[in-house]
């Protein structure tokens, strides 16, 4: 029984000094000196050369000989305060410094204690460029796109008024940065921020004409009976008063800048469709265009209006029936100026030696609707209308001195009752114009062609038909160029032959 009782004691006095140890061993364990925290942290920036460096250590009191050094030199000046290590830093250069903290103890678990860590020093604010968009020029893009170069990393953010977008600086440097803008004067602030809260800051007033100016056209009637239709434009911009350019069929007939509603008279088209083309222009060279086609038609005789294509109606088919009694034409009478007549009047032009283009105005209904022969060595005036013979005049035509020319010309101008203008010439000089009436030396009527100062007109002179008298022209009885004046028209062909 003796035995059994100190068996009994002896595994008391074992489980004793077993829990002893655990209870000891979990003291050092909790009371283990250890660094949870650094400031400033590992990698941190910081903009200040004084720097604040503090360890947190819980379980501080027993930790003793704590050593400090920064870039490798000891420091002094460390204080503790509850379980912190502080030191102040004099002036740090500008880059990286490396902090040691080492402390001893006498607990079990961490004899010694220590940490390295790196921090950086960056008391420069970062440059900025910023490359796009030119400040000096309008900005056009949209979204406005705004780019530079930076300190490599560097958060860049851009403002307008409450509008803002951010990025990061590339690794060289670079930044670019879009952002939502109203076309106007905008003030723009960009600012850099490096890792260490340095920041540069640049503003600026900027144009901004990305969109195109606002253009507003009144349409005019598909089908026009009118050669001279009034045409309103209105055209606006937040920036700068745009510029307007109306083009006819491509030819511009008005350019200018419009900083109110116009109005735009274009004149004297030609009976048939034209494209009106209205274009606005602002100062980014944005542009705003409205296009429409209309057709011409205002009368319905053939020579009252020139026709071009698209022309339709009566006088169109009176053209039609024209060419091909001229035989230039020998399809069906349509009254519309398509393709097929336009080149029929080509062919035709080219024919009487007139430029081909298409037209059909006083020369090309002139030639259609008759030819005049001058015969100087007969002094005989020849009218011909649809290839025949209708009438033949006596005339005087030009003296040695002064002659008639001769070659193919064509009625230029027809005046009823004129007034004689003295002509440049040696013979005239010192005279004076005549009005109307008796003893105007050309009469009542004047028929000028294209050949310079050359006219045929009446003569007070019934004596000098048919002999060589005039200085140039070609004179007819009185009642003779009355009656050829209501037989030709402005454009038909003058052929003087000797």
């Amino acid at each position: 029984m003796a035995h059994g009782l100190a068996r009994h004691r002896y595994l008391l006095v074992a489980l004793t000094a077993a829990l002893a140890l655990v209870a000891f061993a979990a003291y050092e364990l909790v009371t283990a000196p250890r660094i949870s925290a650094v400031t400033p942290s590992s990698g941190a920036y910081t903009r200040d050369s004084t720097v604040k460096v503090s360890v947190r250590i819980p379980g501080l009191d027993h930790l003793r000989e704590v050593e400090m050094t920064i870039d490798g030199a000891p420091v002094s000046g460390i204080a503790r305060d509850g379980d912190t290590v502080t030191l102040s830093t004099g002036p740090l250069a500008e880059g990286s410094h490396m902090v040691r903290f080492t402390g001893t103890s006498s607990n079990v678990f961490s004899r010694h204690v220590s940490k390295t860590w790196r921090f950086i020093v960056d008391t420069v604010a970062p440059p900025l460029t910023v490359t796009t968009p030119a400040f000096a020029r309008v900005a056009t893009s949209s979204p406005l796109v705004v780019g530079g170069e930076t300190e490599a990393g560097a958060a860049v953010s851009v403002a307008r008024g409450s509008a803002s977008a951010t990025t990061t600086a590339g690794p060289d440097g670079r930044f670019s940065v879009p952002l939502e803008t109203s076309d106007g004067s905008q003030r723009l602030r960009v600012v850099s921020t490096d890792a260490a809260g340095n920041a540069t800051d640049l503003g600026t007033m900027l144009i901004v004409d990305a969109h195109p100016p606002e253009l507003s056209v009144g349409e005019l009637r598909p089908t026009l009976r009118t050669n001279a239709p009034l045409l309103r434009v209105t055209a606006s911009d937040p920036v700068k008063v745009p510029q307007v350019t109306v083009r006819v069929d491509g030819e511009a007939v008005l350019r200018r800048p419009a900083p109110h509603p116009i109005k735009v008279r274009l004149e004297s088209l030609t009976d048939g469709e034209h494209t009106i083309t209205v274009v606005a222009v602002d100062s980014g060279r944005n542009v705003s265009t409205n296009e429409q086609t209309v057709l011409v038609d205002t009368t319905e005789k053939l020579g009252d209006a020139t026709l071009t294509a698209g022309a339709r109606g009566k006088d169109v088919r009176e053209l039609q029936r024209k060419l091909r009694k001229a035989g230039f034409w020998h399809r069906k009478t349509t009254g519309v100026l398509d393709p097929a007549t336009v080149r029929a009047v080509k062919r035709f032009e080219t024919h009487m030696a007139m430029e081909p283009d298409g037209v059909v105005g006083p020369r090309v209904v002139g030639a259609l609707s008759g030819r005049i022969v001058v015969d100087l060595a007969e002094c005989r005036l020849y009218l011909y209308k649809d290839g025949k013979l209708v009438k033949t005049y006596s005339v005087a035509v030009g003296q040695p001195a002064y002659p008639t020319p001769t070659g193919d010309y064509y009625i230029a101008s027809m005046i009823m009752n004129p007034t004689w203008i003295p002509p440049d010439s040696p013979w005239a000089k010192g005279l004076e114009p005549i009005p109307p009436g008796p003893g105007n030396p050309v009469g009542t009527r004047w028929i000028g062609t294209s050949a310079p100062g050359v006219g045929i007109h009446g003569t007070p002179s019934d004596y000098s038909i048919g002999t060589h008298a005039s200085h140039g022209c070609i004179r007819m009885h009185m009642w003779d160029v009355e009656d050829l004046f209501a037989r030709v028209v402005v454009g038909m062909p003058v052929h003087i032959q000797f």
